[in-house]
């Protein structure tokens, strides 16, 4: 007997700072959106447990010319509140970073200024979180 939720879209309904999602064990569930959250119109009907909210990704990366555009950083604010086994009670960063190549020195110092933006944009969604975790207020 599979455990895998059948691949049937989300047809989310939004009101007033929350969205109505289907879900697999509750049914239909009415829960709180946050206003950073991007929404949950491309996703599928799963648990409860995997509701997720998500907010806006932020990017950086490097133009090379041995291997054209590097992507060093993909970052989002994430909140999972009704995980079974480690429900998060605030938002948390999301944070993806990689860089894997051999480099001229050229690519190298692209590469270098990226990650002083990728620096800057983390520290930048890090203070939203932080301030979202302290109940919005600065």
């Amino acid at each position: 007997m599979s455990t895998e939720p059948p691949r049937v879209p989300q047809s989310p309904r939004y009101r007033d700072g929350t969205v109505i999602l289907q879900t697999v064990d509750h049914g239909e569930v009415t829960v709180p959106e946050p206003t950073w959250c991007v929404g949950h119109d491309d996703e599928y009907v799963g648990y409860l447990a995997d509701v997720t909210h998500n907010g806006v990704h932020v990017r950086a990366g490097a133009a090379t010319y041995a291997h054209g555009y590097v992507e060093i950083l993909d970052a989002y604010i994430s909140h999972a509140p009704y995980l079974e086994l480690r429900p998060e009670a605030h938002p948390l960063l999301s944070l993806h970073l990689d860089v894997r190549m051999d480099a001229t020195p050229e690519d190298s110092r692209k590469v270098a200024q990226a990650l002083r933006v990728a620096s800057l944009r983390i520290d930048r969604v890090a203070a939203e979180v932080e301030r979202l975790r302290n109940g919005g207020q600065a």
